[in-house]
């Protein structure tokens, strides 16, 4: 809580910145023995007991043939069931995955830092705790306990420029290390173009020993003018 028992520093000048087969020969008409008979010729039917060559019976053919097929639909069979399995454990896994992502619950929003649009009717007297980044201020006094925030496009004399909090926990760095932070904050905060209309400095307002132990974290770095209300707009960069 600044006030009374914070601390404040006024620092260096600002400025703006894809088969084969077996052939099959024909029959020779000359070939076997031959009788001659009381009229023309008859092909020899064998003597009895002899035998000529056999080839495969037709039957034995076909059944070869069709357990060949046989073999080949089983294997076409297989194939076409694990692709199928496959299809569908891919559609499983994308139908899992599409139901998770959509009963994910959507990341909560991270909340842009609090500027003075946030509050209500301005201008309005604010203690020094509730002060927000951005806010503008008329007739400013870094040891008020209260300042008057205004809307940054009428009058004033000072703009909180940045913010820096220690942990609740953390033990009192001492005056010159709360200082320290003050500027380096300052250093890193950037300004924008309207800011080169004014002559600016920075204003650091840390916590004392004792405003430490009631609970005050918080450095702040001010950018402010000289003397009177002459900032007639925001000089952070958005």
């Amino acid at each position: 809580m600044k006030g009374a028992n914070s601390d404040m520093g006024q620092d260096n000048m600002i400025q703006g910145n894809n088969g084969t087969g077996d052939n099959e020969s024909p029959v020779d008409p000359g070939s076997g023995t031959w009788y001659s008979g009381t009229s023309g010729t008859f092909p020899d039917a064998g003597m009895p007991g002899e035998t000529g060559p056999e080839g495969p019976a037709p039957s034995e053919k076909g059944s070869s043939l069709r357990t060949a097929l046989d073999a080949i639909t089983r294997y076409r069979l297989i194939i076409g069931g694990i692709v199928l399995a496959v299809l569908i454990l891919i559609g499983v896994v994308i139908w899992v995955l599409v139901g998770a992502l959509a009963n994910r619950p959507a990341a909560a929003p991270i909340p842009a830092p609090a500027t003075s649009t946030s509050r209500g009717p301005l201008p309005a007297d604010v203690e020094a705790k509730d002060y927000q980044l951005g806010d503008c201020f008329a007739d400013f006094d870094s040891n008020a306990i209260k300042s008057k925030v205004v809307d940054c496009t009428t009058d004033h004399s000072a703009q909180l420029g940045a913010i820096f909090r220690y942990k609740a926990d953390d033990t009192f760095p001492g005056a010159t290390a709360l200082r320290d932070k003050g500027r380096e904050i300052c250093r890193d905060l950037v300004l924008n173009e309207a800011s080169t209309k004014y002559a600016l400095l920075q204003q650091n307002v840390y916590p004392s020993a004792t405003s430490w132990d009631n609970g005050d974290r918080r450095v702040d770095c001010f950018i402010v003018v000289n003397s009177g209300n002459t900032l007639k707009e925001s000089v952070l960069q958005k």
